[in-house]
């Protein structure tokens, strides 16, 4: 099931917004992927993914030191947990798991990624604003 659209929840930041657009398209592919079975694509993509998400993390945490965002330590925990997900997955890739277990690891992290999105980023959507 593929995540729809987040057009509603970004945050009006044109970098951070084209990221989170890469991130949800990213995970849309892998969701499509082990639907399909195709673990080498599935890997391929967790290293996408993967790169994206510490892109984004980086760039997103810099803009947020330099405007300095009082819970930007809170949001760095946040952003590492993530990453130990998508790590976690694609080693599941590798040892090529049952499709029902990979697809199940892979929804909590895709849910997680929104909800940084959603929550974690709007948190600070009126500290950019201001």
């Amino acid at each position: 099931m593929p995540i729809e659209s987040i057009e509603s929840h970004l945050i009006g930041h044109a970098e951070i917004d084209a990221d989170h657009r890469r991130l949800v398209n990213t995970i849309n592919r892998i969701g499509e992927d082990i639907e399909e079975g195709g673990y080498a694509l599935c890997v391929e993509l967790f290293d996408e993914l993967e790169t994206a998400a510490l892109e984004h993390f980086e760039r997103e945490e810099a803009i947020l030191l330099r405007l300095a965002y009082p819970e930007l330590e809170r949001h760095r925990t946040y952003h590492a947990m993530l990453i130990w997900r998508v790590r976690e997955l694609k080693t599941l890739g590798y040892e090529k798991v049952a499709k029902e277990i990979l697809f199940e690891r892979f929804v909590a992290m895709a849910d997680f990624v929104v909800d940084d999105i959603i929550r974690g980023d709007l948190e600070f959507r009126e500290f950019l604003r201001g």
